[in-house]
């Protein structure tokens, strides 16, 4: 190589490749673009003043420099494999006499790696960098150095972070900390802590949560959906599976929006495995609220209910309320089946609600007084998961056609066996798609809202 007329010398070669404690007047790689070149040097002076080794400018934090870095690279994605360089010519045979520079240098190089890819051309030579600096434990930084292996990983498979990290994130990295004790919520109220990373996306988290209710099969894993309440309106919102958990707080956070995450089964294929009890009471308390609604019910086309499933409203509603009144000899009062029979079947004039008192006591005269709240709640699934919109989430339809004609009105079921076009007072079937029949699917998330919120789209 030649350069200013001279040979290149492996002293020339390390220089540019060594850490330095005087700003870069030029890119480390050519440009042909001023700007770049000038942009450059300023990445590198955002880089200096993390880790120490220029002063922060004044009315400015280490924040801010993070975020410009973060904005430049972002905007010009031309310079990012500059900010690669940059950044490991930095943490190079770093001679810094700042004692935090080099431990600094590395953090950076992991909130960079969790936000961009490089180029093809130099992956190789930066994945070698890092897994060089990882593998070997003499090394003063090899646990960050395979953090930053982990979170290009993690970017090359997701795309990278999409929000920039708020100030508490940022400060926390720079002081070591790299991960968040998240809280996320069954349903029924339970709460759960996971370790979350700058890079943890939404299925890893699934997945975590799964496991605390004894899911290990990752196709049964994938019937679950993470999403966020936001509590001001209890509107929910569903996480897809690639979003990063931070982005999503970041963004709520910023917008100072309460919120708390909720998993939700949101397909149900794999049948009910009741052998364990988190497992049982997130199922129980996710499908109680559709069945009280009425949303599961099915009626003759009197509009009334057949026998058989009068005998199991009565039981379920036993069940309930065996559930919540564990170990105690308390009667049903005509008060209490509000609570404890679906609101459809009480808006009949027979029978009344000191009919279904009456029925219910009788049934729970028939039954185990030692009976668990979670057996109570494990015999409530057993029976429910036979009637056949169980499992089922179903839309209302403003319009429908079929072969060309319109239909009367019509309920969308999308469930275990296919897809549905439901009466909506009987709930009797229309017309039946099984899955294998269906050529088009596409989001009606803004086309009909849904009656038992347990998908969003087909």
């Amino acid at each position: 190589l030649k350069y200013s007329g001279k040979e290149w010398t492996w002293q020339d070669v390390a220089h540019k490749i060594k850490f330095t404690d005087k700003p870069i007047s030029h890119s480390l790689i050519r440009f042909d673009s001023s700007e770049l070149d000038k942009l450059a040097c300023e990445t590198f002076m955002c880089i200096m003043r993390y880790m120490g080794d220029e002063p922060i400018r004044r009315g400015e934090t280490i924040t801010d420099a993070v975020y410009r870095l973060l904005l430049i690279c972002h905007k010009n994605p031309a310079l990012r494999d500059e900010v690669y360089c940059q950044i490991i010519r930095q943490t190079t045979n770093n001679k810094s006499n700042k004692p935090d520079s080099s431990i600094r240098g590395w953090r950076l190089f992991s909130i960079l790696t969790a936000y961009f890819e490089s180029s093809l051309a130099l992956r190789p030579y930066l994945i070698n960098y890092l897994a060089e600096n990882a593998d070997d434990q003499r090394r003063a930084y090899h646990g960050t150095a395979q953090l930053c292996l982990q979170n290009l990983n993690q970017t090359m498979r997701y795309g990278g972070r999409k929000y920039l990290l708020s100030g508490m994130e940022v400060e926390e990295i720079t002081n070591g900390k790299i991960l968040k004790r998240q809280v996320y919520t069954l349903p029924g109220g339970n709460k759960k802590v996971v370790n979350t990373k700058s890079i943890t996306v939404v299925e890893e988290a699934i997945r975590e949560l799964c496991l605390e209710l004894n899911i290990r099969s990752p196709s049964e894993q994938q019937e679950f959906c993470l999403c966020y309440v936001l509590e001001k309106d209890n509107r929910t919102e569903y996480c897809a599976n690639d979003d990063y958990i931070l982005d999503i707080c970041t963004e709520l956070e910023h917008k100072r929006v309460p919120f708390h995450f909720l998993l939700r089964r949101c397909t149900w294929v794999h049948p009910l495995r009741l052998d364990h009890p988190v497992y049982i009471d997130v199922m129980f308390f996710q499908v109680v609220p559709d069945y009280l609604q009425g949303s599961l019910l099915t009626r003759q086309a009197s509009g009334h209910m057949s026998a058989s499933v009068c005998d199991d409203v009565t039981k379920l509603a036993a069940y309930l309320h065996m559930a919540a009144n564990e170990g105690q000899r308390i009667a049903v009062t005509p008060r209490t089946v509000q609570t404890i029979v679906p609101a459809p079947v009480l808006e009949y004039p027979s029978p009344s609600p000191d009919s279904w008192a009456s029925r219910i006591n009788r049934q729970l005269r028939t039954m185990n007084p030692n009976t668990t709240a979670t057996q109570a709640r494990a015999a409530f699934l057993e029976i429910l998961s036979t009637w056949p919109l169980f499992g089922s989430t179903i839309f209302r339809l403003d319009a429908a056609s079929f072969d060309g004609r319109a239909l009367p009105p019509v309920e969308l079921a999308v469930g275990r066996t296919g897809v549905k076009l439901l009466e909506p007072r009987s709930r009797d079937v229309v017309e039946h798609w099984p899955y294998d029949k269906v050529d088009l699917i596409r989001s009606i998330e803004q086309i009909c809202p849904p009656v038992v919120g347990l998908l969003t789209s087909i």
